[in-house]
């Protein structure tokens, strides 16, 4: 057993896509081809990253227990492709294969919810606990009920398939979704969402201030309703366009997400080409190791192919790097621990249904 300040302490640690405040990312959302388009920017010091392919029917399970000693326990139902600055089930952002896709962002005040019956999940794990399970955004409204989201300092953008969308924010001990008439821009900066579409307008032509997440925010709202109606055949370029106007000297990574043909588009701070996965062409009940690819690898074009098993050789050092980068003082045996804990997830038996926390 992971004892459990210290597996706390890391999980703050291991959600290490919190960007500084100097670090601005920005995600929205829009509609091409009849289909959402999903769009966000990675802003921070630190570049390494890598993808992950992740199957169905794995046992998963998180180290914290809820007020009642549970601990949350799931079979993932949906595959999915993540991106993440640490390593495997610590998703920064992603989409699974009924085109759920989310992004984080940081958002200063952050407050998560207080110890009760809900067995807790870090930010991060608790993202791939949604793509695991949920189809939709109200599947993850639902799901949100049953476990308890903590050690975050984020906000989020999800969207799913049917073009639905909402910023999830975890404000006051509580964690709050806004989206259909309430959600008029589909975009997400670093600043609540209410106060972002409050300011509207008026930081757009800011000269001193470009990074500003107001300024941004108001960029994302001019851009989209030109973005849709571009030319169809364009959808993927000009999101891409859209996002480099917000982008600054710090952006890692961008992506792109057709939720409608399920392709997960790349670009990287160390690989400006375009890459992608095709997720149609994945065999997420392939059993067997998950797959793993460096971010910023030297390809272009149609990447599906180019993922290679897990190697615990290549993250543990990787995972160890970001861990001396954002957090000095952590100890390498506790984070060691964690990714021992993550490595252990196996395929469960044919035939076995999906689990519930």
């Amino acid at each position: 057993m992971i004892p459990r300040r210290p597996a706390i302490a890391l999980l703050a640690a291991l959600a290490l896509a919190i960007p500084s405040p100097t670090y601005p990312c920005s995600s929205f959302a829009c509609s091409n081809k009849g289909a959402l388009v999903f769009a966000t920017n990675y802003d921070n010091s630190w570049a390494p990253g890598y993808l992950f392919v992740n199957a169905r029917n794995i046992r998963k399970s998180g180290w914290e227990r809820g007020t009642t000693g549970r601990v949350a326990a799931w079979t993932s139902r949906h595959g999915s492709v993540t991106i993440s600055v640490v390593g495997p089930q610590i998703a920064w952002g992603g989409m699974n294969e009924k085109g759920l896709a989310f992004s984080t962002m940081l958002l200063a005040g952050t407050r998560v919810p207080p110890p009760d019956e809900r067995p807790p999940l870090a930010g991060a794990l608790w993202w791939q606990y949604m793509l695991d399970t949920c189809a939709t955004v109200e599947d993850v409204k639902r799901a949100a009920q049953s476990v308890r989201i903590t050690d975050t300092e984020d906000h989020y953008l999800v969207c799913d398939g049917t073009g639905a969308c909402a910023v999830v924010e975890v404000r006051r001990g509580k964690v709050q979704f806004r989206g259909g008439n309430d959600l008029p821009v589909k975009a997400l900066t670093n600043a609540p969402y209410g106060d972002c579409l409050g300011q509207l307008g008026k930081w757009h032509s800011a000269p001193t201030s470009p990074y500003h997440s107001f300024n941004r925010f108001s960029r994302l709202a001019a851009g989209i309703p030109r973005l849709e109606r571009g030319r169809d055949s364009e959808g993927i370029q000009q999101a891409f366009d859209l996002l480099a106007d917000v982008a600054s000297t710090q952006t890692r990574w961008s992506l792109v997400l057709d939720t409608g043909q399920r392709v997960f588009h790349l670009r990287s701070y160390e690989n400006r080409r375009t890459r992608y996965v095709d997720l149609k062409r994945i065999d997420f009940a392939r059993g067997g190791p998950m797959l793993m690819l460096d971010a910023h690898a030297n390809l272009e074009g149609d990447i599906t192919g180019a993922f290679h098993p897990y190697r615990h050789d290549e993250i543990a050092p990787h995972l160890l790097a970001a861990l001396a980068h954002f957090r000095p003082e952590m100890p390498q045996d506790t984070a060691l621990a964690i990714l021992a804990h993550v490595e252990r997830f196996t395929s469960e038996p044919a035939g076995h249904g999906p689990g519930t926390p």
